[in-house]
């Protein structure tokens, strides 16, 4: 029968245990099977979201200047362009309220009013053909022809049917460096605006060593990859590529502004971008360090299940062993109990002074007589109960007969305290009263012995106390003798 448990048990355990080696072991393989993949897309992702961020922060600020114009040409429509002055004070307005850096409204003749309500002159400037066609566009011009910076130009025309006038905004070019962050890539970055084509619009070109000439594609060897890629441009879409030209490799992220062909490229030397990968591969070890905390928690979770087990095993025993020692009318110690714990006590402290008292409920097969035994039950619980309360939780407190108890007090330092607790279990019988609506004063004759001076031993201590009990009744009851007393 114990073998089948046994053999029982080791299934019980072998299962969960064959189980958790096949995970472990299928963990180890998908870990060395996808870790580099993973940190390589992880890379790939938040590099092509750098290149996304700054495509749509500077798309952003393009159309919300736009925005802005929009509104001052529908208003503009409503009034006469004979009226100079409004004309002005909607210029300057637009000044002040975009990140324009020059603001015009023209004729198609070239001769405009600027935010400075100056008169300027656009016949010279080569882009004026493009906006004589009084459509809604975005430039890049490398000089806008006036102050010789180079501007992304927003083309607004000004009419409700036909286009009479155009409004002219020109955003800085250089304002794109100033959204790059510095602590991107460790500064180890490239940021550029490009078409299509690959010519370079604007951007850091402090990095002209990772690329050759105004053309991002040129010097790159791979024309497959370079097809792929504006293949993908062509379409709107961005992406992340390898690029290996003759001095050097680099990783490319690219994603569009929505305006024009026009596209932001991110590029890192592919050196950097391993090393991030590498990176990134290390902390793919936390997965390592998840499939052994997972093993350790399985462990853990055996070890405390088992503990628990235990523990509620062993309160169970304790409190079977609480209800087998407990007298079931008091809540007290039973006999057995009581003998038991005292001898435990005297075991452990042979030297140590302690005190005795054996007492009788005075005339109680008179009560259970003339008032029944159920008051007679109700006297007994209730000097229980009471007599519980008064003494230590340390102190042994037990009922060891039909109306017979034992208490013993503990530590009992000098003969001082010998008389001070004899006086108080004696007061306590002068006010004891029982019965809920019949109350009912009873008494007791108490006995009391001395330990280990009277008796060094259970059995001996009892009797002395039994026979100063004894003593009290041959005296009139209702009070307490010492052994050894003859007063």
């Amino acid at each position: 029968m114990r073998d089948k448990h046994t053999r029982r048990v080791a299934l019980q355990w072998m299962f969960p245990t064959v189980i958790l080696l096949i995970v472990i072991v299928a963990m180890f393989v998908d870990f060395y099977r996808t870790s580099s993949e993973s940190a390589q897309k992880q890379v790939e992702k938040n590099f092509a979201a750098v290149a996304e961020e700054y495509a749509t922060k500077f798309g952003d600020q393009l159309t919300s200047m736009q925005r802005t114009g929009k509104i001052v040409t529908a208003v503009m429509q409503q009034h006469s362009e004979k009226e100079l002055g409004l004309v002005e004070e909607f210029v300057e307005a637009l000044y002040d309220e975009t990140d324009a850096y020059m603001v015009i409204m023209t004729n198609f003749d070239g001769r405009g009013i600027n935010q400075d309500k100056e008169w300027v002159s656009l016949y010279h400037v080569a882009y004026l053909e493009q906006i004589k066609d009084g459509s809604e566009k975005f430039l890049y011009l490398e000089d806008d022809g006036i102050s010789g910076k180079s501007a992304f130009l927003s083309v607004l025309p000004i009419g409700k049917k036909e286009a009479k006038a155009v409004l002219l905004m020109f955003y800085p070019a250089n304002q794109f460096s100033s959204l790059i962050k510095k602590g991107d890539f460790d500064g180890n970055a490239f940021y550029v605006i490009t078409d299509t084509s690959g010519v370079i619009i604007e951007g850091n070109m402090a990095t002209e060593t990772i690329y050759e000439g105004n053309n991002l594609w040129d010097g790159i060897s791979d024309e497959k990859e370079v097809r792929r890629i504006q293949n993908r441009i062509a379409n709107g879409n961005g992406g992340v590529t390898k690029i290996t030209d003759s001095a050097m490799s680099y990783c490319l992220a690219y994603a569009p502004i929505g305006i024009n062909d026009w596209y932001v490229a991110v590029g890192i030397e592919q050196v950097y971008a391993d090393r991030l990968q590498s990176q990134e591969w290390n902390n793919t070890k936390g997965m390592l360090y998840k499939l052994l905390l997972a093993v350790f928690v399985f462990l853990g979770v055996i070890v405390i299940l088992n503990i628990v087990g235990k523990i509620r095993s062993h309160e169970e025993n304790r409190d079977l062993a609480d209800k087998a020692d407990t007298d079931l009318l008091t809540d007290l110690n039973n006999k057995l109990a009581t003998e038991r714990k005292i001898k435990e006590y005297m075991e452990i402290h042979p030297n140590e002074q302690a005190l005795m008292f054996v007492l009788d409920i005075d005339n109680f097969k008179k009560i259970n007589d003339t008032m029944g035994h159920a008051f007679g039950d109700e006297v007994i619980r209730t000097l229980g109960h009471q007599i519980r309360g008064e003494f230590r939780v340390s102190d042994i407190i037990g009922r060891i007969g039909g109306d017979e108890f034992m208490i013993f007090l503990k530590n009992i330092k000098d003969d001082a305290l010998v008389e001070q607790e004899a006086n108080r279990v004696a007061r306590f019988f002068a006010n004891f009263q029982a019965g809920e609506y019949v109350k009912y004063s009873a008494t007791a004759s108490i006995g009391a012995a001395v330990y280990p001076r009277d008796a060094n031993d259970f059995e001996s201590l009892y009797k002395a106390a039994d026979k100063a009990l004894y003593k009290a009744k041959e005296r009139g009851k209702n009070q307490l003798a010492f052994y050894g007393d003859d007063k």
